[in-house]
Parts: structure tokens; sequence; C-alpha cells
């Protein structure tokens, strides 16, 4: 009895532990054949320099750039890390104030863990990967996912006064002299802090998703001097006056977003968005207060519950508006078909979210299919935009948009792509009527033609053409603008061919436009060329050196004969800034371009490249002034190299 309930006790135990000790001792084999600390990744630089003559304050005539992409590894635990060192300005080349980022991104099985600067994305109306520098966390599971992250998305800036107008030349060579400390134009701004979270509960097909986003600006991050730009000085200084008359105006934001994404079946698929947002423009101003009757005590207490749990605080001024899009899919081989729709509230902001069309709704729709044993590819696409979503701006502007785009093979050697696009602006009553001789209504056509050839003998010939038509035509038969009605001609060739052989390859591209108005007539003929050749190509070195010319010869004349008096005036106008007149040749100059560049690499380890370029252009308008030749010089070298290497080793068994 004894020796059968010692055996059953025993079965027992290896039907409920077998397992686990088996899978144990499998992982500690695997274990002890993995090396306990393992580093991988890249280093690298780049380093830029740049002269410009035409414009002295967006080019930057000196950049450092650092890099290293780490990932340790540790028993099977993958710890990647990033730092990265830019040394860049606009306005200043200085080695004093350099930007430093700093990034460890530690996984642990369904966990991912962010330390140092990186970025998440949760949601298009609360937060979509905007970089903050903090600490951040997410898991992804098969069912339940979720995901946060605390931290700042600016930092605090001063207000500086002047502007240094030196060109790039002397802020290189002051520079290199200890002389730069010139002060610049800086907007200030208040360092803002952030938290954000996110839950999502289902599969990948089908699942919803929560998400937050709490930002605020940090009144403390600037000295109090800094809000006393409209104050008059004297001896008693009211602080809450200062902050009231502040240009600098902190901000804070609340936004809580819900996503769903929906599969039925094999050919169904429907995804949807909605955020909502309060903001405030300015958190020094005062909380609401509500005085009445129940509904508003309600309220207050909504408000009361909102600044007791630190989550908001409803000032006068705060804002709540909405957004949202839907996107439904169907999928019936070989057609598939997408169709669209978004509207976002004016003044929608998120202070983790960018780019909405403010007070908009746009609807759209594509349709594509594969035709002739998928040989031929046909895509129709169409959207129309809408503004005036609230129904109080003056106009209401709509622009419509349609594509038709069909590419075909015919054989091997031959292709063929055509695409035509439409594009209509047009204006309608809003607040007020829109007089009809000023009403804007615009059609814009563009068919883009464009066939191939490969010819295959003992190298592969690429022969290409393209021909462009683009025509823009007002309709609003009453307005007196005929300037509006542009006709743009222009066609292009192409030829390429790669010599194995000898380790050439060769291309060159010719392209000529016209574009005709009653104003203006645009003449352009461009000719490009370039050659790649391998110096040396082995099996653990490559070392490449490039080289392409590209010259261009423009004329443009104005046409003053059948011109209007407002059109004549301002063509008047742009003729006497750079020293012509209306009937007269405008611009008649050359510009050629030349580029020389070689790369390297080395056992797909060590990668190097260095290219110099230098541009000279003819009669060039930039911001009003006339810049009778304005040359560009570039300069770049950059290596980086790839790794992977055991720090600490296995032992042996």
């Amino acid at each position: 009895m004894k020796r059968s309930l010692l055996l059953l006790n025993l079965l027992c135990f290896s039907l409920l532990f077998g397992l686990p000790l088996t899978t144990m001792a499998q992982n500690s084999e695997r274990q002890t054949l993995v090396d306990p600390l393992t580093v991988s990744g890249s280093v690298g630089t780049q380093i830029t320099s740049s002269w410009n003559n035409a414009d002295l304050h967006y080019n930057s005539p000196f950049s450092a750039v650092g890099y290293a992409n780490l990932t340790f590894n540790v028993y099977g635990v993958s710890v990647p890390m990033s730092l990265n060192f830019i040394n860049v300005s606009d306005k200043q080349f200085s080695f004093s104030d350099p930007t430093f980022t700093f990034n460890i991104r530690p996984t642990w099985r369904k966990f991912t863990f962010y330390f140092g600067t990186a970025c998440m994305n949760f949601s298009n109306y609360t937060y979509n990967g905007i970089s903050f520098d903090g600490v951040g966390m997410e898991y992804k599971g098969d069912m339940f996912r979720f995901g946060g992250f605390y931290g700042n998305f600016n930092h605090a800036t001063t207000f500086r006064i002047g502007l240094d107008d030196r060109d790039a030349i002397q802020y290189l060579s002051d520079s290199l002299l200890g002389m730069n400390n010139v002060a610049y134009t800086t907007f200030p701004q208040f360092k803002r802090k952030a938290y954000a979270a996110h839950i999502a509960v289902g599969s990948l097909k089908n699942y919803l998703d929560f998400s937050l986003l709490h930002a605020a600006d940090d009144l403390n991050s600037l000295p109090s001097q800094w809000y006393m730009f409209n104050v008059l000085s004297s001896q008693v200084v009211d602080t809450t006056l200062i902050v009231r008359d502040s240009t600098i105006k902190g901000k804070e934001n609340l936004a809580l977003g819900v996503r769903g994404h929906f599969t039925f079946g094999k050919h169904v698929m429907f995804e949807g968005n909605l955020g909502a947002s309060l903001f405030t423009p300015d958190i020094t101003r005062d909380e609401v207060v509500l005085e009445g009757g129940e509904d508003v005590a309600i309220a207050n207490r909504l408000m009361d519950g909102l600044r007791s749990s630190g989550l908001y605080n409803i000032r006068y001024g705060s804002e709540i508006r909405f957004a949202g899009d839907a996107l439904l899919n169907l999928n019936f081989r070989p057609v598939n078909a997408t169709f669209t729709y978004r509207f976002v509230q004016p003044d929608y902001t998120s202070l983790g979210a960018n780019g909405f069309n403010q007070n908009a709704e746009t609807y759209g729709a594509n349709v594509s299919t594969r035709l002739f044993n998928n040989t031929a590819y046909l895509s129709l696409n169409g959207y129309l935009q809408r503004d005036n979503f609230d129904k109080k701006q003056f106009f209401t502007n709509q622009v419509g948009s349609y594509t038709i785009n069909w590419t075909n093979f015919f054989g091997e050697n031959i292709g063929l792509s055509v695409m035509y696009n439409g594009v209509t602006q047009k204006q309608f009553d809003g607040q007020m009527a829109v007089p009809e001789e000023i009403r804007m209504n615009q059609i814009t056509h563009s068919l883009d033609i464009s066939p191939s050839y490969i010819l295959s003998l003992e190298h592969d010939h690429t022969f290409s053409f393209d021909f462009n038509l683009l025509q823009n035509k007002n309709r609003n038969k009453l307005m007196d603008a005929p300037y509006f009605n542009v006709t743009t001609t222009s066609f292009g060739l192409g030829y390429e061919v790669e010599l194995t052989s000898s380790r050439v390859s060769i291309d060159g591209n010719y392209e000529y436009s016209l574009s005709r108005s009653p104003g203006n007539n645009y003449n352009s003929h461009c000719l490009s060329g370039g050659t790649t050749y391998n110096f040396i190509q082995k099996d653990d070195m490559i070392l490449s050196g490039n080289a392409r010319l590209m010259m261009a010869y423009n004329i443009m004349k104005s046409e003053g004969e059948d011109l209007t008096y407002s059109e004549r005036h301002v063509l008047n106008n742009l003729a006497r800034r750079i020293g012509a007149e209306v009937g007269s040749e405008v611009t008649n100059d050359f510009s050629i371009s030349a580029r020389l560049g070689a790369a390297l690499n080395y056992k797909d380890r060590h990668n190097a490249s260095v290219y110099f370029s230098i541009s000279n252009y003819s009669d060039n308008i930039i911001i009003g002034q006339h810049v009778a030749i304005n040359t560009d010089v570039r300069f770049m070298v950059e290596y980086s190299y790839s790794f992977a290497s055991r720090l600490v080793k296995s032992k042996k068994r």
C-alpha cells in the first residue's frame, strides 16, 4: 500500500513539476552557453562645414555630431542605449553650448523601459511622439497593453536681445579667436513638464485603447525679471501684475483620447479615434467659480474634484475642444477600398500632439485594384476638405483633390506610368456674403506621363521619358485676375547604365520646361549627369568615388502689353527691385553646381564618406533683396563603426 502511494506521489510530482523542471534544466543549459555580457551597436561622427553668401542667418558655418547606439545583453536581457552629441547653431558657432542627449531602453520579456531622451506614441489627439526627457515604461501583452512616461517636453530658455549680422566666415573666424559672444534674439520659453499614459484591452485585431496627457509650464523655471517687459520700473513691484503683463504665457493642457480597432472577418476593418482637450492658454489667470442654482453647483463640484485631485485647474480662458477621425477598409481581392473622415474643432490644442487642420472636416476615399494578371495597377483617390466647422468664419473655403494613377508593365523591359491630379478651390458664404468679384473659384490640372525602357544587352541600359502638363485656371468670370491662368509644360529624358565589368555606372538627364501666363513667360533648360566608379571591389572592402554636375539656363520675360493696371503695378514693383522694366527680360541667368564624393565600406563594420560641393546661382530674389551671384560651398566628413563583442565570456561546461 505504501509502495502504491509512493508510486502515485512520484507520478503526480512528475506530472505537476516534470515539465517545469525540464524547462528549467534546458534554460540553465542555454544560460551556461550564452555569454553573460555582450555589447553590440555602432558609433560614429559627422562634421559639416558650409558657407553661403545669400542668406546670412539660416546657414550654420560648422556643425559636429557624435553618436553611439549600443545594446548591452545581460543573460538574455537586452538594454539598448543611445548617446548623441550635437553642436550646431542657426546663429552662432561655438563649442560652449552643445546639445547632448542620452537614452537607455532596456527590454525584459514584454516590458520596455525608457530613460533619458525618448518618444512614444499613444494617440493622434493626446500624445503622438513628441520627444521627452524623463522616464517611461511600456508593456505589450497579447490581450493587455499599457504604457506611460513622466518628463519634460521643453527646457527653459531665457531672452537675449540683439541680432548678430556677421557673415558665416566671420562667425567662424571670431569663434576660433574666442570672440563669438554676440547675443541674438531668442523668444523665451518655460520648462514644460508632462506625463501621459495609455491602456489597451484586446488583441491586435480588435482592441480599445484609452490615453491621457497632462502638460503644464513651470512658471518658476524662468527668472522673474523676464516677466517685466510691459511693466514700468518702480520702487514697489507687484509680482502679480508682473506675471499678468508678461508677454510669456504659461500653458496647461489635459487631453483624453480613445481609439478603437475592429476587424470583421477577412474583408472589413474599422478604426476610430476621438480626442477631447481642455486647454488653458494662460495659467496665471484666476480659477473659475460659478454662481447660480443646482446645475451650477454640480459644475463647481466637478471643478473642485479636478482641482483637489491635482489633475487640472479650470481658469478663465480655459477651453474644451473635440477632434476625431474614422477609417473603414474593405478588402475584396483584387479590389481594396478605404474611406476616411476627420474633424477638428477650432482651437483644438494638445501640447503633446502636432499637425491639426483647425476648424475643418475632411472626407477621403481610395480605391485600388490590380488587372491583367497583376501587370497593371489602378488607383483612384479623392479628398474633400471644408473649413468653417463652427460656422463663425467670415467665409467658407472648400478644397477638393482627386487623383488617378495607372501603372502598366509590358513584359520585362517596358513600363508606363500615367497620373492625373486635379485640385479645385472654392469659396462660399460664412458669417458674411462673399462679393462675387473676389470669390475664389479655380481649378488646377496636372498630367504626368512616364514611360521607361530597359535594353538588356551585355549591360542593362535604362531609358526614361517624362512629360508633365500643369494648368491653373480661374473659373470666376467676374474676377479680373487673368494672372491666375498659368500653363506649364515640361518634359525630360533620362539614361542610366551600369558597366559591371569596368565597375562604372553612368547616368544623365535633360529637362525642359515652359511656363506661360498673361504676365510672364519662363523657360528653363537643365542638364545633369553623374558617374560612380568602384576603385576597390572585394568581398571585405568597397571603395567608390562619385561625381555629379548640374547646369541650368533660365530665361524669364514679363509681357506687359495685355495687362490690367493692377497687374502692371505688381510687375513694376517686382521689376524695380531687380533693376528691370516690364516688357523687357527680367532674368537671364546661368547656374552650375558640382559635387565630388567618396565612400568606403570595410568588412561591413567601417563606413566612411566625404563629399565636397560648390554651387553658383545667378539672379536670385531672396526676401526682396536681389542677389546677383549666390555661391554655396559645403564640405562633409562622416564615419561610423559597427561592432559586436563579448565583454564577459561564458565558462565551459
